[in-house]
């Protein structure tokens, strides 16, 4: 799909056309893909973590939420970005939950994040990141905005740079620094 029919594919999803976020998802699916299977390898140890599940689950909310100010390819895949972030918090969140003794909630066919399994190392990793994230973003949003496209939606500087509406000079410096920081407050030494 070129350029053009891309731009007036948002527009119609701008107009709140269901039928063209259907339409949009074919043509964004194999990158979104890429983007979540890069992420289950930050998580090596992680089999149970399904990249095509994360995908689904990730179009799922995209399709309830309000795309009515969608602006471009970008934006959207900063939007799956936020989504999978959510999924993977809420799994995690849910195995603990459920590690406690609470009863799971009854099992929804449609919701993959019930399906999400994660070692218990792995769901801790990921909480910690989220926390620190929130951390972050209150202090610097737009680093926060980076570290969600870079980590969570496996996007390149240019890209980012893109969906920021900056140079890539800026996000890989301020990409560093949001690591670097992030890093701070990870390590046991923080603690």
């Amino acid at each position: 799909m070129g350029e053009a029919e891309l731009v007036k594919l948002i527009d119609r999803i701008n107009k709140g056309d269901q039928k063209a976020l259907d339409e949009l998802f074919p043509v964004v699916y194999d990158e979104l893909r890429k983007n979540a299977h890069h992420l289950r390898f930050k998580f090596r140890q992680q089999e149970t973590l399904n990249t095509t599940a994360l995908v689904h689950e990730a179009y799922l909310k995209l399709s309830k939420a309000d795309l009515s100010q969608l602006q471009s390819k970008e934006h959207f895949y900063n939007l799956a970005a936020k989504a999978i972030r959510q999924i993977l918090v809420n799994a995690c969140l849910k195995k603990q939950t459920d590690k406690r003794g609470n009863q799971p909630n009854h099992l929804k066919i449609d919701d993959l994040e019930e399906h999400i399994n994660f070692t218990e190392e792995t769901g801790t990793a990921i909480l910690k990141i989220h926390e620190a994230l929130e951390v972050l973003e209150k202090r610097e949003p737009t680093y926060g905005k980076i570290v969600e496209c870079r980590f969570f939606a496996g996007l390149s500087i240019d890209e980012t740079a893109k969906i920021l509406g900056t140079s890539p000079s800026t996000v890989k410096r301020s990409w560093n620094m949001a690591k670097t920081w992030l890093h701070m407050q990870l390590s046991p030494s923080a603690a």
